[in-house]
């Protein structure tokens, strides 16, 4: 059987008692958890009987969740909305825990005060991909749905292409500079940045060349590399053993470097993994309500150009017409204005009510 505790029962005993729906009329901050995994929930007092479920990114194991900062949460609070979010049992690659636990806290909310009138899910990075997971998972739960900067591509793809890929190239580019306890890369538990940093500067023209192919600016290099081997372990971890194969793969991009593709290692992939990856997530590409996706023109950790993936498989599953990608002009990853947000948020709504969608396009900072 479900629970709540103590702070969310006394709220739904005075609902009984007085026969008034909760929350009514009153601004609400209640945290709290469900069968024992922490939720924050926020109702502005001009309520209009409809829910945001936010949908946090990535988190490394061990680190502190914070709800929503207010920044954001104020979007939607501003406009009328209740926000609910659920900070996940487990931290990292949390796909899995979070599909279960957001759905578990929005029935939990409609146990609270009745089913809203209008649901939309929302979240950043990682959560953006769980947005759309939860939207195609959900479809009679929700009206719409806004992921932001997310990899809205097959996890095995991403993780193929945007982590595995970049660092066995970068060891077979620079191995020798790499310190010996880090190699293989793949198996090595972590590298620093300063590592990463040092091996660069061995051959600065290489570096240049390596940060063009990937599209990922020198400066950041070390960071997002260094992040990728973080990403990869914590996944192979979670999955039970490597969940990429990369046998079949002929590296291209770096013909000053004769024979690249003989000295990037080979890995077979571990089926369980594999197939662990593949459920959290692959999407369907089938989503039957809007879908307001938001990417920044330059991010070096979800490259614009992912969301794309989902663009032409939606198409391709005949729901071209349920997505929208939309743009910031803008650096880094997730580096939204809190009015921007709220400028996609408004079609997406408009969407949802309408059944006319936006065009695709740049989103601009009103201030």
């Amino acid at each position: 059987m479900n629970r709540f505790t103590v702070s969310v029962l006394a709220v739904c005993l005075l609902s009984a008692l007085t026969g008034t729906p909760a929350f009514a009329g009153e601004s609400v901050d209640l945290g709290g958890e469900v069968d024992g995994v922490p939720f924050h929930i926020r109702i502005p007092e001009n309520w209009n009987n409809s829910l945001v479920m936010y949908t946090h990114g990535y988190l490394s194991p061990g680190a502190e969740w914070k709800p929503l900062h207010p920044l954001y949460a104020d979007v939607f609070l501003q406009r009328g909305f209740a926000i609910a979010e659920s900070a996940y049992s487990r931290q990292g690659w949390a796909v899995e825990q979070a599909l279960a636990e957001t759905e578990a806290l929005r029935r939990y909310f409609s146990e609270l005060h009745g089913r809203p009138d209008t649901t939309f899910v929302f979240g950043f990075s990682m959560g953006g991909l769980i947005t759309l997971a939860t939207i195609e998972r959900y479809p009679d739960a929700y009206d719409g749905a806004l992921p932001m900067c997310g990899p809205l591509l097959p996890s095995l793809v991403f993780f193929k292409e945007r982590v595995f890929d970049p660092l066995v190239t970068f060891e077979a580019l620079f191995g020798e500079s790499i310190p010996p306890e880090n190699r293989p890369l793949v198996l090595s538990a972590a590298l620093a940045p300063e590592a990463v940093e040092a091996a660069l500067s061995s051959d600065s023209t290489l570096a240049e060349a390596f940060s063009a192919h990937w599209g990922i600016r020198r400066a950041d290099l070390p960071t997002i590399l260094s992040m990728d081997l973080m990403l990869y372990r914590e996944l192979v971890e979670r999955a039970g053993g490597n969940p990429i194969d990369n046998r079949n793969t002929i590296y291209t991009g770096f013909e000053s470097v004769p024979g690249l593709n003989e000295m990037v290692g080979r890995y077979a992939a571990d089926e369980g993994a594999e197939e662990y990856l593949r459920t959290y997530y692959t999407p369907t590409a089938r989503a039957a309500d809007p879908v307001l996706a938001l990417h920044t023109t330059y991010d070096p950790g979800v490259p614009p150009s992912l969301p794309g993936y989902y663009d032409w498989m939606s198409t391709l599953a005949g729901k071209g017409g349920n997505f929208v990608q939309k743009y910031v002009q803008a650096d880094g990853h997730c580096r939204f204005a809190p009015d921007q947000v709220g400028s996609a948020f408004d079609e997406l709504r408009a969407w949802a009510a309408t059944g006319r969608g936006p065009k695709a396009g740049s989103i601009s900072s009103l201030r």
